[in-house]
């Protein structure tokens, strides 16, 4: 299949969280410096993220939508932008809220455009609150997410060739499972903070069959700060 070369690259704590207060520590700060200057060098056509990471760059989560009378077709969309690079969302049935169809430049990154992907059964309001955003937007099956729909439509549809996941541990392990990460870059901090409820690199959602992905250790390099980046290529990616 076509589809982007795609690096898994998150900062975690020693424990492999992926969210919490621990990155606000100084004994963070070098090893963090270094992750943000590399994420820049990797010159990425996009990102990839959840839907609820996403909401974080975005306008947060939507509360209410009004009625339309415009019924749009059920058929990929893609708006006029300017921008050559990408923000993915993973939001199959709509729920991120949008300030227009760019994100602005966030931690040195560049302004990006917007591509939504959706499934089919996706509501009629939703389509057309991304039509009135002028955000572009793909559908990856009817009732099931697709996640290998996404990355043919992504490099056949706007060119994206190289894509960065970060998240969420949800849409970590959906790519991972389905074959479709390349590598896995984990920036190790010199940090713990024990937290119960904060999420690990990858986790998958209730009731799904346990599939374990065997890893092949690629690299592993000590970074300033006491940080410790380890990257992993998963022995289950498809060719590209």
């Amino acid at each position: 299949m076509n589809r982007p070369y795609t690096i898994c690259y998150l900062n975690v704590s020693a424990e492999a969280h992926i969210d919490g207060d621990f990155g606000k520590l100084p004994e963070a700060a070098a090893a963090s410096d270094v992750f943000r200057q590399r994420w820049l060098d990797m010159n990425a056509d996009a990102i990839i993220y959840g839907a609820t990471t996403m909401a974080m760059f975005a306008n947060g989560k939507l509360t209410d939508l009004p009625k339309v009378q415009t019924i749009y077709p059920h058929e990929d969309y893609i708006a006029p932008c300017e921008e050559k690079r990408y923000y993915i969302a993973i939001d199959p049935m709509g729920s991120i809220a949008y300030d227009g169809n760019i994100i602005p430049s966030i931690k040195g990154r560049g302004v990006h455009g917007v591509i939504h992907a959706l499934c089919e059964s996706v509501s009629d309001d939703y389509l057309a609150y991304l039509r009135e955003k002028r955000i572009s937007y793909i559908f990856c099956g009817k009732k099931e997410f697709l996640p290998d729909v996404m990355m043919e439509k992504a490099y056949t549809l706007f060119g994206v060739k190289k894509a960065i996941l970060s998240g969420g541990a949800y849409a970590d392990w959906t790519m991972l499972s389905h074959g479709l990460i390349d590598e896995i870059q984990a920036m190790y901090l010199p940090v713990v903070d024990g937290d119960p409820h904060s999420h690990t690199l990858f986790r998958r959602m209730d009731g799904m069959e346990s599939a374990p992905v065997a890893l092949e250790l690629k690299n592993v390099e000590i970074i300033a700060g006491d940080g410790l980046l380890v990257t992993y290529c998963p022995k289950n990616v498809k060719p590209n």
